[in-house]
């Protein structure tokens, strides 16, 4: 079995200052071994949502069951481990509340979905505490690095 461990990065106060079109975040996702990656999201700016980082959250996640298509040292089965709580429910059963969803949720739902039929094998998704989530350390080091989430 094969896991990655998920996290992501998002600036509240930059995205209400930016009239841009659309919000920055950073997605980081690690092996605990030597795979890290942290990579640049863009998500389009949805009216009146405020809470973008469970969308990137979820986007991280499904990422990471499409960077694992590649890897070739898995058995079929995958484990996927998130801080968030939010996006581990989400990821395992969709979004129940329909009071939430928008586009910007919706499509990050349909990216899981198209990443998990192209892994073709088993997705399990856990939670993590923050503190013990590599790729929450990953994404840490980058800011005390000075690099904001929504730097481009």
């Amino acid at each position: 079995m094969k896991t990655l461990y998920t996290d992501a990065s998002f600036d509240h106060n930059s995205t209400e200052k930016t009239t841009d079109i659309f919000v920055r975040g950073k997605i980081g996702i690690a092996d605990g071994i030597s795979f890290e990656r942290i990579e640049k999201v863009v998500i389009g700016k949805v009216p009146l949502l405020k809470q973008y980082i469970n969308i990137l959250e979820l986007t991280a996640v499904a990422r990471a069951v499409e960077l694992a298509c590649d890897m070739k040292e898995y058995d079929g089965s995958l484990a996927i481990y998130t801080d968030s709580m939010v996006a581990k429910i989400w990821a395992s059963n969709g979004i129940e509340n329909k009071k939430v969803c928008t586009i910007a949720h919706e499509n990050a739902i349909e990216y899981l979905r198209q990443a998990r039929i192209k892994f073709g094998g088993v997705v399990s998704f856990h939670h993590i505490l923050r503190d013990k989530n590599p790729a929450g350390k990953l994404l840490e080091a980058e800011l005390e690095a000075g690099n904001k989430p929504h730097d481009l």
